[in-house]
């Protein structure tokens, strides 16, 4: 994982639409040193990703954006090599997740690629409620303090370097978990496919009403551009 800061004159008047909201960044192409800016009426870019930002400071006009290092990719590969100066195209944002603050019990499922997303919803729980939070990371060393007015027990499960056992480590905390609260509300987010079976898991198995999940698939194992707007709800 590394974070790396945005920063530019654009960014003026930029706020996040909620927990778990979405901006996209276009990263250059082979052989750009830039990438092409995008335009209303022009060709969608190949080389834009999803992220959520994880921090905004509007008086110095800085977003921080947190990038899984996990090999080939635009967006893996530009991170790494990251160094001041160099330039992305930004757009946004996208809506979030809709907290419910009347809900005293919140289940968080994720993997790393939703981390951030995870740690902007539990910024915005209140006193009053208490988050289960499972997080599955490549190993230890991606382990770091959350933060939550909220009571947390987090779970952080080692995957490791294989992405083919995506999801493996969070059915089997799941499977484990005692009886949920009725009114538990819940967030999925994860590889494409971990997050269908994971949400049939907790529909057919757990007893959970389908209006307390949402769902959203990060990526997709194997699949270099999976699309936006993956909610599982065709599972």
């Amino acid at each position: 994982m590394r974070r790396i800061t945005l920063t530019g004159a654009e960014l003026e008047g930029f706020a996040p639409a909620g927990p778990a909201s979405y901006i996209k960044l276009i990263f250059p192409e082979p052989g750009q040193t830039e990438p092409t800016r995008p335009l209303p009426d022009g060709p969608r870019a190949v080389s834009m990703r999803t992220y959520t930002p994880l921090a905004l400071r509007p008086e110095t006009l800085e977003v921080d954006v947190d990038f899984v290092l996990h090999g080939e990719g635009p967006a893996s590969t530009w991170a790494a090599q990251a160094s001041v100066g160099q330039v992305l195209f930004l757009m946004g944002p996208g809506p979030g997740y809709a907290v419910d603050a009347d809900a005293r019990q919140h289940l968080l499922i994720a993997d790393d690629s939703a981390l951030p997303a995870v740690e902007t919803i539990l910024a915005a729980l209140p006193a009053s409620a208490r988050a289960q939070v499972l997080l599955e990371v490549i190993s230890e060393a991606e382990q770091r303090p959350l933060h939550s007015a909220a009571a947390l027990d987090v779970t952080w499960l080692p995957r490791g370097a294989d992405h083919r056992s995506a999801g493996q480590p969070l059915e089997k905390a799941l499977r484990s978990l005692p009886p949920l609260h009725p009114d538990t509300r819940i967030y999925l987010a994860c590889e494409a496919a971990a997050m269908r079976r994971l949400r049939q898991l907790l529909i057919d198995e757990l007893g959970v009403e389908r209006s307390r999940i949402v769902g959203r698939g990060y990526w997709k194992l194997d699949v270099v551009n999976h699309p936006d707007h993956d909610y599982g709800e065709d599972s």
